[in-house]
């Protein structure tokens, strides 16, 4: 007889983390899971390798809610991310795995918005902090966020958080914690500089291996290399975004500057792109993305950074328009399509000398090749395209007490739309974005204006 793999009660979770794993219908452990959860409920410091898409985040997440006490008010829990959007994705789904914890408190702080709003939000202390280091240094320098009680931290993404720089940061946000605490470190590799960490900062740490990032890519993702001149890539970028089976497509870039360029240059041909970079200011990232989610652009491009952890479900292509140094980073780009099943197009643009370094990599043998189809540019347009779904912004959001049921109930009463007509819908702290039909948004945005919701007022534009 093969011995069973065991179930999440078998792992000794509390019963009201049991309950959020059934509602988010998690079947069984995944082998990190598996490892991770009672070395991590055992007090053991612990070191994972664990590739994208393994569940590390649940894996870490229901190991410290199993832990937290929520009745203490201070911070017991530090989770260290290198981006942004991770910090958010990993804030919700600590709020999705402990929705039956009473009074749990996640907070998430990171760079690129005001400090005053995360201040606020610090008036009552949250169990658990997730963040980005630079911020969290400025937190502890305030003392607004105040360790002395910490009893897990935990390092997302070691890999990539010593990658881009944040090493001086580390040293000095560990020197500022307890002693006595519990560290968990998850990374896709274990470079020397991370084995260098783990040495410095964790007690006998448990090691779970649960496979690097490696060139095997998953079968239903086909790898497409188009080699040419570099002045041909843009007509060439153009055409393949043109093509009715690209559907949503991500386009990586190396710098912040050639994502803007190349957003002009396809916004002024027509294409319905957006662009996302380090320097953007939140409130815009957020809308980037959110217009890529509900079908108000068809296009994103991004850098590594800003790309890093973003949540774009049924994304049907992924664009290299510069080719990345390191094969590692070509696989982390081609994997954000053709996820969970789904099929998907990896594309990559590279002149002669840079297919030669891309063929000395082992997935290169996936690669299928040939050469660039650059048809003549159409001039510039005045206007960029315009899909069908336009974003409308709503002055209300979760602070305000207001759920997506309750705008989709109001659109429907007020805005004269059938349930199925209403998009895409995100709601953030003090607004939300819903996406319409273009035809009938001005209408709806002056209809539902001075609607109210939860007794308050809302007030309702167009993004554009």
């Amino acid at each position: 007889m093969t011995p069973t793999s065991p179930s999440f009660a078998d792992l000794g979770l509390a019963p009201a983390l049991l309950q959020a794993l059934e509602e988010l219908a998690f079947a069984a452990p995944t082998p990190v899971q598996e490892q991770v959860i009672p070395m991590a409920l055992a007090g053991q410091d612990v070191v994972g390798q664990a590739p994208t898409g393994s569940g590390k985040t649940a894996a870490y997440g229901l190991s410290v809610l199993h832990q937290v006490d929520v009745k203490l008010d201070a911070v017991q829990i530090i989770v260290l991310v290198p981006a942004r959007e991770l910090a958010l994705q990993v804030r919700d789904a600590l709020k999705k795995l402990g929705k039956f914890l009473p009074n749990l408190r996640v907070a998430a702080f990171y760079g690129g918005h005001a400090f005053r709003d995360e201040t606020a939000s610090l008036q009552q202390a949250p169990h658990i902090v997730v963040a980005t280091p630079g911020r969290l240094l400025d937190h502890f320098e305030r003392r607004s966020i105040i360790p002395n009680q910490l009893k897990v931290l935990i390092l997302d993404e070691a890999d990539k958080l010593l990658e881009l720089g944040f090493q001086d940061e580390l040293v000095e946000i560990i020197k500022r914690l307890p002693r006595r605490r519990q560290t968990l470190l998850f990374s896709a590799t274990m470079s020397d500089k991370v084995l260098d960490l783990i040495r410095k900062n964790l007690t006998r740490p448990r090691v779970v291996n649960a496979g690097e990032d490696t060139d095997e890519l998953p079968e239903n993702l086909k790898l497409v290399g188009h080699y040419g001149t570099v002045e041909k890539k843009p007509a060439a970028l153009l055409h393949l975004l043109q093509q009715p089976e690209t559907g949503r497509a991500l386009v990586f870039c190396n710098t912040r500057e050639r994502c803007s360029e190349l957003t002009r240059f396809l916004q002024g041909r027509g294409v319905a792109a957006e662009v996302l970079h380090g320097k953007m200011p939140q409130p815009e990232r957020d809308k980037a993305l959110m217009k890529l989610r509900n079908g108000s652009s068809q296009v994103l491009v991004a850098t590594d950074v800003a790309a890093r952890g973003i949540d774009v479900t049924a994304l049907d292509t992924v664009v290299q328009f510069d080719s990345p140094d390191k094969a590692d980073a070509f696989q982390h780009r081609a994997g954000r399509t053709a996820r969970a099943g789904a099929e998907g197009t990896a594309h990559i643009l590279v002149t002669d000398k840079e297919m030669a370094h891309v063929k000395k990599w082992p997935v290169a043998a996936s690669i299928q090749w040939k050469p660039l189809y650059a048809p003549k540019l159409p001039p510039a347009a005045h206007k960029t395209a315009r899909p069908e779904n336009v974003t409308l912004h709503v002055s209300a959001g979760r602070k305000d007490k207001v759920s997506a049921h309750d705008l989709v109930g109001t659109f429907v009463a007020q805005g004269g739309l059938e349930r199925s007509e209403v998009g895409h819908i995100e709601v953030f702290d003090h607004y939300s974005y819903v996406a319409v039909p273009r035809p009938q948004a001005k209408d709806i945005a002056e209809r539902v204006t001075g609607a109210k919701i939860k007794g308050r007022k809302i007030r309702v534009s167009l993004v554009e």
